[in-house]
């Protein structure tokens, strides 16, 4: 890219705070192609969830999920809702296309009520316990950040009378936390689609995770279901810094799912643990900032891990 077309990019997006309460100054923002540099190789993940947040607010527009769940109404009151909507927000197009569009719309809209009707959680026998470990052969592991379970924690899983406690590390990473709590080195069933979300409760939606992914994941699909703004912390060596929320890392690992190192390493989540870095070591630890990392390539070190009681006076 030019540097004028660099420059240009920024100026007009950044240096106009003033202006961007005016239409036209958004419009011109609003037109800009977006340089691969501003998302920093996260253009895919980025433009893919902010894409299904703006579809799930067209839909929720038209018709509001969740009024049809408190009346009780069906597929067939949907509809006629729909019906009265399409031709104004679709005025140019065939009466045939509006016909089409409206059952396609209202169609989606009555699944998203469907997965807002209570449902059951199927209680997961032991049989199918052993059955998601045996899928993982003799190193089962979080399929989002690839935590290797202890044998202690295979057998918890399996028995649920097993009383005996987990160790848990002396040092914590101050990035994620993660074994800080009994819960972060426990198996959990995760659904890859959240249950609440309409996931299904069977085998096919099921995957073992670590409990530190499956708390923080939860029913979350998209990056833009948390908070943005950074936490900060006071790290007893490398002084004030940013930590992303942990969704983010999470929704990052179980996309990417392998070591992001420049000169390329097959470390996967199916035979490492894999945890983020930031790629510039000054910046803020937003979701362009990070870097998906196993152990061999960690250029923190030592550096991320914290004493457990310094770790328990950061999660207040």
């Amino acid at each position: 890219m030019e540097f004028q077309e660099i420059n240009s990019f920024l100026t007009t997006t950044l240096e106009q705070l003033e202006l961007q309460w005016n239409i036209k100054t958004l419009s011109t923002i609003a037109n800009q192609r977006v340089p691969d540099f501003i998302t920093s190789g996260r253009g895919t993940l980025l433009r893919a969830d902010i894409h299904i947040l703006w579809t799930k607010w067209f839909l929720e527009s038209i018709c509001d999920p969740e009024k049809f769940v408190s009346a009780n109404q069906n597929y067939f009151h949907i509809l006629n809702a729909v019906k009265k909507r399409v031709p104004i927000i679709f005025p140019s197009i065939t009466k045939q296309e509006q016909k089409q569009i409206t059952r396609y719309i209202a169609e989606l809209i009555d699944k998203e009520v469907q997965r807002k009707q209570p449902r059951s959680r199927i209680s997961i026998d032991r049989e199918t316990k052993k059955f998601l470990l045996d899928l993982y052969d003799q190193e089962p592991r979080c399929w989002i950040c690839g935590h290797e379970f202890s044998q202690l924690a295979k057998e918890k899983f399996l028995n649920a009378s097993n009383d005996q406690d987990i160790s848990l590390p002396l040092f914590i990473d101050y990035i994620t936390l993660h074994g800080l709590k009994d819960r972060h080195t426990f198996i959990e069933v995760d659904h890859v689609i959240p249950f609440s979300r309409g996931g299904q409760d069977d085998i096919d939606n099921y995957r073992l995770s670590c409990g530190w992914c499956n708390s923080h994941k939860s029913d979350r699909i998209s990056i833009y279901d948390v908070p943005f703004k950074l936490k900060t912390i006071k790290h007893p060596k490398l002084g004030r810094q940013s930590i992303p929320h942990p969704f983010w890392i999470v929704r990052l690992l179980s996309v990417r799912q392998q070591c992001e190192h420049e000169s390329g390493c097959d470390k996967t989540v199916g035979n490492s643990q894999l945890t983020v870095v930031y790629k510039h070591p000054d910046g803020a630890m937003n979701l362009t900032n990070l870097k998906v990392v196993c152990p061999e390539h960690d250029f923190l070190g030592s550096d991320r891990l914290i004493s457990r009681t310094i770790a328990e006076k950061l999660r207040e």
